[in-house]
């Protein structure tokens, strides 16, 4: 089974200011350690990851640069983490859709990993920002924070 793997989600699993970040994590986690599981990001989903647990604006202290580029390749090293690329295809699949949902700039970022993962036939999608997503149909939902609780 592989299932995409939205940024917020390895924010939320990293920064422990957030209240969501046990759970988050546990259920990360969770998902590694599943032996048929392929977790799914893009080069964007780690450059974001790194620009923002590096943002001082967002948090003090900030994770630092080489903290963070260590915790990206952590994800690239792992046997059960792809990261797959876009390509002018795909992109052009990514407006197709803006144009059809008549989407504003604020959702170019989601919109792109949302056709990559179509294109790659990943029909899953692992993210705390459940509607930035839901109007892909072809994407099914799995927000982490509400599918187990922190005790268990």
């Amino acid at each position: 089974m592989k299932r995409g793997l939205d940024t917020n989600v390895l924010i939320y699993a990293q920064m422990p200011v957030f209240p969501e970040h046990k759970i988050v994590r546990k259920f990360l986690l969770a998902q590694l350690a599943i032996s048929d599981m392929t977790l799914v990001v893009t080069p964007s989903i780690l450059h974001e990851f790194v620009h923002i647990v590096t943002d001082g604006r967002r948090f003090d202290p900030p994770v630092t640069m080489v903290q963070a580029i260590m915790l990206a390749r952590l994800y690239l090293g792992r046997n059960n983490v792809d990261c797959v690329s876009t390509n002018e295809s795909i992109l052009l699949e990514a407006f197709n859709l803006m144009e059809h949902y008549n989407l504003g700039r604020k959702r170019i970022a989601d919109t792109l990993f949302a056709a990559t993962l179509m294109h790659f036939g990943i029909r899953e999608l692992i993210t705390c920002n459940p509607d930035d997503f839901r109007l892909f149909k072809d994407l099914k939902i799995i927000d982490p924070r509400y599918l187990i609780t922190p005790s268990s």
